[in-house]
Order: C-alpha cells, then sequence, then structure tokens
C-alpha cells in the first residue's frame, strides 16, 4: 500500500544508497532530495506503436508550467515513487499522466538506469526504472487529467534516430486532448537531456530495445547494471 505525504506541495520519497543502488527505508522530500543529490527511485514507461510497418515512439508534451523543461516533448511517461509505495508504480504514473494502466505481463522490464544531474540550482541523482510497452490504439484514446501533460505526439523512430547525428525539422501527428493536430518540431522541441552525455548509454539500450520490439524477436536490450 503506498503512503502518500505531501507537505506544502512536497512529495515524500525514499532514499536509496547510491553505491548498493538499493532503498534504505528513510524518507526524503523531492525538494531536498534534488537540491542535494539524495538518491530516489523514479519510473519511465516509453510507448511504441507501429502503424503500416513504421515503428512510432510515443511522447508527452510537457505543461507549460512545469518547474524543469516545460512545454518539451518528454518521456511517454515519468516520475517519481512515493515513499511507502511498493506496487503499481508505473502504472500510478501512467494513469495520472495519459489515462492508461498497462498490466505488469504486458510491459517490457528494460532495468534500472543509474542516472545523475547537474545543474545550478539542481542536483539530480536517480535509479530510473525504465519500461517499454507496445500500444498501437490512436492517439485520441489518450487522457490528460494531471495537467502535468498537455498532449502526446507520435515521433517515427527513423527521425528520432537522425535526430541525434542532426539536427532537422519534419511534421508529427499529436493530439491535446481535444483534437487531433500536425506539429513541425526540431531538436530544440525535444527535453535537452535526451541528448546529453549522461543518456547516451540509456538511448543506446532503449533504441536498441525498440528495433527488437518492432521487428517482432524478444527483447534482450537492458540497462547496465546500476551497483557503483
Amino acid at each position: 500500500m503506498s503512503t502518500e505525504i505531501f507537505v506544502h506541495g512536497d512529495e515524500a520519497l525514499e532514499e536509496w544508497d547510491w553505491g548498493t543502488a538499493r532503498p534504505t527505508g528513510r524518507m526524503v522530500m523531492r525538494r531536498r532530495a534534488h537540491r542535494e543529490g539524495v538518491p530516489h527511485e523514479g519510473v519511465h514507461l516509453w510507448i511504441v506503436r507501429i502503424r503500416a510497418g513504421t515503428p512510432e515512439v510515443l511522447f508527452q508534451r510537457r505543461a507549460g508550467d512545469k518547474e524543469h523543461y516545460p512545454d518539451c516533448l518528454d518521456i511517454t511517461v515519468g516520475g517519481h515513487v512515493l515513499f511507502g509505495q511498493k506496487e503499481g508504480k508505473i502504472q500510478k504514473e501512467s494513469s495520472e499522466e495519459i489515462g492508461i494502466s498497462p498490466t505488469d505481463e504486458e510491459l517490457i522490464d528494460l532495468g534500472y538506469y543509474r542516472y545523475e544531474e547537474r545543474t545550478p540550482g539542481l542536483f539530480h541523482r536517480e535509479f530510473q526504472r525504465v519500461y517499454l510497452l507496445r500500444d498501437d490504439r490512436p492517439l485520441s484514446e489518450y487522457r490528460f487529467a494531471d495537467g502535468e501533460v498537455t498532449g502526446i505526439y507520435a515521433v517515427p523512430l527513423r527521425s528520432l534516430e537522425r535526430l541525434f547525428d542532426e539536427d532537422l525539422t519534419f511534421v508529427i501527428e499529436g493530439f491535446n486532448g481535444r483534437a487531433p493536430l500536425l506539429h513541425p518540431v526540431g531538436k530544440k522541441d525535444f527535453h535537452p537531456l535526451l541528448f546529453a552525455p549522461s543518456m547516451v548509454v540509456y538511448v543506446e539500450v532503449l533504441l536498441r530495445a525498440i528495433h527488437e520490439l518492432a521487428a517482432g524477436v524478444s527483447v534482450s536490450a537492458r540497462m547496465p547494471s546500476p551497483v557503483g
């Protein structure tokens, strides 16, 4: 059972040990964790759909009032694991952000990624549990209830991969909760950390897993061991 604790809009997380990649049972508030680099657990879900044999990766659009990276195209679903939450971690975030709750059997678990980010005013250490899901439903069937997501977009895998080598502009299909739309995008429209050196291994594993999924073979790609 999850014990959700909020204090003045802040969230209670569980501290993890940076060396052993294991939870400690100690509580830490999110703002302090992000200020002091206290390790904690996060969850990521990447959804892939295949239309006419073409794989597409779904990206959420972050709300314009988000504290970090507003309006950027980001991971389909991502969030923190609250203190005391033991089950349904990614399902909770997915239900809140895009209105679906996949079963554990539908998810492909790519393992934990040991992530560290340092910018002025932010020291973020997180063990990110990464999942992959194939879901071919129309974009219009997603719902955005929590105000953190303003739309969902389908990015062709081939165009996404080209962005890592060159900047280009291309048009993607999206849905903003009210109507379908077409939106021209380039590298500047995506979360900048997607292209950061700290994410190179993460992205390599993710893209390999997506190619395996699209090919209809067993997904063998896994994140490297998070143990320091």
